[in-house]
Formats: C-alpha cells, structure tokens, sequence
C-alpha cells in the first residue's frame, strides 16, 4: 500500500530562474473559466553575423534576422486558438513592418482542426513548417527558397485518425508579405482575394511503432497555384503552379536525421521545372546541451538558370544573377543550448556551389554565429 501510494505521488521539480522568467510571458491562466483559458505573449529575436567568400568577392555584416512579438490566447474549453503577431525589419528600420501569422484556429475534436486567416501554406513539414525556433540550421535548404511560398490568407483543415493524418488548405495569393498601408486589417494585410488562388493536399503516416523508435513519420504533400504573372495582384506562391513535397523523418535516442525532397513545375521564362532534396542529421553530444548537425543539399534544373542560389548570403556576390541549372552545399555546424530552443547559440559553415552551362555562378563559402531567442 506504501509503495503504491509513493508511485502515485507527483514528484514536485522547483523552477529554474529560466523558467520563472520565460513564466511572466504567461498574462493569463484559468482553466476553470468558461470563455478565456490562457493569454500569452510570444516573439522572438534571431540575429546573426554572416561572412560569404567567393572568387566574385566576399562581404559580411550582421543581420536581424527575425524579429516578431504577438500573442497567443485559448478561448472556450482551449477548443479556440487565436494567434497574432507582426514583424519588425533589419537594424528595426520599421518597428511594425507587417503581420506574419494572424489567425483563428477550431478545434471541434482531438482529431481536427481548421484554421482561417493569414498562416503558412501546408507544404514542406520540416523546412517550412516547422518553426525556425528549434531548427538547428540558420537558413532553410536552397531549394525551399526558391520556391516563392510565403504565409497567405487561407483556410485550412488538418485532422488524424489512428497513425494517418491528412491536411487540406486554400489560399489567396494577392496576400501581401509585409504592411501595404491599408492598416493592419484592410488591404494591406490580408489582401482582398481579388488574385488567383491556390490549394493545397496532403496526407501523413506516423510508422514509429514499425521501426520501434521514438520519432518516424512520413509525408507527402500537394500545393497548386493558379499563378499568373502578368496579374500585379499575385504576389505570393506565384513561381510554379504544382509543387511536390516528401519528408522523412526519424529520431531516436541521441540520433535523428530528415530527408526532404521537392518538386516544382508550371514556371515561366528562366523558371523551368526543378528538382531538389536535402538530407540532414542531427547528434547530441551533450544531451539537451550541445548538438552538432550536417546538411547537404542538391537541386537541378531542366533549363540553363532554373535553379536559384541562396538569397542569404551567396547572391550578393554571386555572377550570373545567382542562377545556374545544378546546386551543391555542404552545412555543418552546432547549437549551444542555454534555455533549450527558447535560447541558444549557433554556429556554422556552408560550403555551395551553383554551377551553370558557361561557368560556375558561385563556389563559395558562408561562416555564420548567432542567436535564437523565443518565448
């Protein structure tokens, strides 16, 4: 009866000062009240200092790179969740440079979910989806970012059953990436759904219990844009009209590794149909404390300049106006864990090289430390 009464017992773990500091972002809890259960506020700061070396020439200088601060609420038995936060810009030129995620999401059931307003297209689980937060690298892959997919004005619905998920989404693409001076909730923000559009399908399997470890998932996901270049309203998801995506992804223990591939047709002119994955592990050498990670990445093209370098930081010395048909990186580095995800330094180095039908349009290396703040 002693024991028993002893395994019952919750164990009681004193907070850490990290913990009663990130505490007060919390304004508001209450699960007994009937309307408002939790108020909190969220942002984050991330900032890094970059230095890009090629035979074209080499810059640095230090970047910020995020910059956000919003909110979050749970409303009406936490079955409501509202979100809003809006970013600032590099050296906080603009304190308030636009929303990036303003939405409501309803969760009727466990098992689903749907979310109106502005939010991230349901494409690319790791690279996109996942928040930058507890990604161990400073930049997503070359080929995500050429792909032009940015937050839109959607309505999604995601739900599970047993080990599958499933998640479908529409969006508008005249949704404005930053403040267009119609105020937060008029044109400038959300757009006026007067573009083309967009839709998204996707479906997951959670196949742990198959391997036996502690993380596998697997999915593919659908993202068609009835894109037009010569509409001025278009101004996201407007590069190709079908995009493929495909993640892997498998932890256990110390160990875990990500593959994800993308496919990208429909383009116009110099954007012609491209292929692309990159495949990275993780390892932590201290548990919760040091991490090391790799990256390679691949991408190819059919025409002569449809692969599209790395806006940060390879372009700004790049030739050829950082275009070529084939891409190669190399990324290795660490994060130093402080308070977990909500604080940490990162270190690393890229290797790339964005080769072309005349000449090599970079080869180049990218050295990178930082900071990764969030609450």
């Amino acid at each position: 009866m002693l024991a028993a009464a002893q395994d019952s017992t919750t164990e009681f773990v004193e907070p850490t000062t990290f913990d009663k500091i990130w505490g007060y972002a919390s304004l508001y809890k209450d699960d007994l009240n009937p309307i408002l259960q939790e108020f909190k506020l969220r942002g984050r700061y991330h900032g890094q200092y970059w230095d890009v070396d090629d035979s074209n020439g080499s810059q640095s200088d230090w970047e910020d790179r995020r910059s956000r601060f919003g909110f979050d609420a749970k409303l009406f038995d936490k079955k409501i969740e509202v979100r809003a936060d809006f970013q600032s810009n590099d050296g906080f030129r603009d304190i308030y440079d636009g929303l990036v995620d303003a939405y409501i999401r309803w969760k009727p059931t466990k098992s689903l979910s749907i979310t109106a307003g502005k939010t991230k297209p349901l494409i690319g689980q790791y690279d996109w989806l996942e928040s930058t937060n507890s990604q161990p690298t400073f930049e997503r892959s070359q080929i995500f970012n050429q792909l032009r997919v940015n937050r839109a004005t959607a309505l999604t619905v995601e739900g599970t059953k047993d080990e599958f998920s499933w998640r479908a989404g529409i969006y508008s693409n005249d949704t404005p990436s930053a403040t267009g001076g119609s105020g937060a909730f008029g044109d400038g923000e959300f757009g006026d759904l007067n573009g083309s559009f967009s839709f998204s399908l996707g479906a997951g399997y959670d196949f742990k219990h198959v391997l036996d470890v502690e993380k596998a998932d697997f999915r593919l996901d659908w993202l068609h844009s009835d894109h037009d270049l010569a509409d001025v309203d278009d101004l996201v998801l407007n590069r190709y009209s079908d995009i493929i995506s495909s993640t892997f992804w498998v932890k256990e223990g110390y160990a875990a590794v990500v593959l994800e591939g993308y496919y990208a047709t429909g383009g116009e002119g110099k954007d012609t149909d491209v292929f692309g994955f990159f495949i990275q592990p993780t390892y932590d050498i201290i548990p919760k404390k040091l991490q090391l990670v790799g990256r390679y990445s691949y991408a190819n093209s059919d025409g002569p300049a449809g692969v599209v370098g790395q806006s940060r930081y390879e372009r700004i010395v790049a030739a050829n106006r950082g275009r070529g048909d084939s891409y190669h990186a190399i990324y290795g580095g660490a994060q130093y864990f402080i308070y977990g995800d909500k604080l940490k330094l990162l270190a690393g180095a890229e290797w790339a090289r964005l080769e072309s039908d005349t000449a090599d349009a970079y080869d180049g290396f990218t050295l990178l430390t930082g900071l990764r703040f969030s609450f």
